[in-house]
């Protein structure tokens, strides 16, 4: 049974409280009606503008930097799409939250935009806006990462990874992966975080292109695949069956030894290589087709499961998926994370699920973060879920034991 939104707001009073909030809308009415919400919710400082211009100006000249936009697209003058990548250009680091009546077709485009732009997207509000989506709309942001996805890129240097890749600062997270059918636990997928000494914790987008940009990327890859393997070993150890997946770069795939040198870390952890899924981006494996297309099938025949991940981005994907010998489709976040309200997503995510069952492959879904996304994801006959509904990242201490609570509370039935 949901909360009272009452409730959950309170929960989160203490963050909400002190939170910089600029409301950009030309309606004063909407204005005056979220502002009065915010205020319900426990948001006490809140700024207005009626256009962009206005806003640019309200964000260059706050004394405390604004942790939050919510921002109209149609306005005269600047709108919002405009006020947008301005906010990029500026570096801004806090949060945005869409509001609009417009197509929800633009929306979704201008979602894609935000993302572009590696701002701090938080969601869409449809106009008239509900109290509800803004309250979901604020716990988004309270689990907001500073810097997760912006900011740092442009301020991390090859030396500073080199030097994190040195010390062993690199760490893994382990992100669960279940069954639709009967919530089992069946693996998770390998995620990277650094563990910096000054900087605390930094996501992958903060130095991923970085890596692959200057050389780093085989480093770094082999130092995460070592430990993914390590973990496996220990899970089977104590009598869990389970398979992790490594995300594998698209430039990881012009070493020619790659296929051995995986091959011989999951044989020195004691390890199939049927255990182990690698996962390649669907948006970067056309440009490097012709010299990967090797590499990619002897992986294969050593007996790796390979996945396409954040299908549904890239271009041409039914060519890559009749080309390349894949065993698993994950279907992209935009796809699912509120499909139940969004027609189109809704479609793709349908089309993709029965492709995958046609043509043999596994079907994963990204993102899922509500009871309404699993749900669909019942109906519509996916296969196995990721996202924060199931588990959000943890470290991999913290994985056998959230395994077991997941298991007690979800498949019973097996037990």
């Amino acid at each position: 049974m949901k909360k009272p939104i009452s409730n959950i707001s309170a929960l989160l009073s203490d963050k909400l409280e002190f939170l910089r909030v600029l409301l950009v809308d030309d309606d004063e009415f909407v204005l005056d009606f979220v502002e009065d919400m915010l205020h319900g919710l426990g948001v006490k400082s809140v700024s207005r503008s009626l256009d962009g211009n206005a806003a640019l100006a309200a964000v260059d000249g706050a004394i405390r930097p604004l942790q939050l936009i919510i921002c109209d697209l149609n306005m005269p003058g600047m709108d919002g799409i405009e006020f947008l990548r301005h906010l990029a250009d500026r570096g801004f680091e806090g949060g945005v939250i869409l509001s609009s009546g417009s197509d929800k077709r633009v929306i979704k485009t201008v979602e894609s935009l935000v993302q572009a732009h590696k701002l701090g997207f938080l969601g869409t509000l449809q106009k008239p806006v509900e109290e509800a989506a803004l309250l979901t709309a604020l716990i988004n942001f309270t689990g907001l990462e500073p810097k997760a996805n912006y900011g740092p890129i442009q301020e991390l240097s090859p030396e500073e990874i080199r030097a994190g890749l040195d010390a062993g600062q690199m760490e893994t997270f382990f992100q669960p992966k279940v069954t639709v059918a009967d919530r089992r636990v069946v693996g998770a997928e390998c995620l990277v975080r650094w563990r910096h000494p000054k900087r605390g914790l930094i996501q992958p987008a903060a130095f991923i292109s970085v890596a692959e940009e200057h050389g780093l990327i085989d480093d770094l890859t082999m130092a995460v695949f070592h430990k993914a393997m390590g973990h496996l070993k220990e899970w089977t150890r104590l009598g869990h069956d389970l398979k992790v997946s490594v995300n594998v770069s698209m430039d990881n795939l012009d070493r020619l030894d790659l296929p051995e040198v995986f091959a011989d870390i999951v044989r020195q952890a004691g390890e199939e290589t049927g255990r182990v899924i690698l996962e390649m981006t669907e948006s970067r494996l056309m440009s490097n087709i012709v010299t990967s297309l090797e590499i990619i099938t002897r992986l294969r025949l050593k007996g790796f499961d390979l996945s396409i991940d954040d299908f549904g981005t890239g271009y041409s994907s039914m060519e890559k998926l009749k080309q390349l010998p894949f065993t698993e489709l994950k279907v992209d976040r935009s796809f699912v994370c509120g499909a139940t309200r969004d027609s189109v997503a809704r479609a793709i995510l349908e089309s993709s699920v029965q492709m995958g069952h046609a043509l043999g492959i596994s079907v994963v879904a990204e993102g899922a973060e509500t009871q309404e996304d699993w749900d669909l994801l019942v109906a519509v006959g996916c296969d196995e879920v990721q996202g924060y509904f199931v588990a959000r990242p943890m470290p991999a201490e913290d994985f056998i034991a959230w395994k077991t609570r997941w298991e007690a509370a979800n498949c019973k039935s097996n037990g």
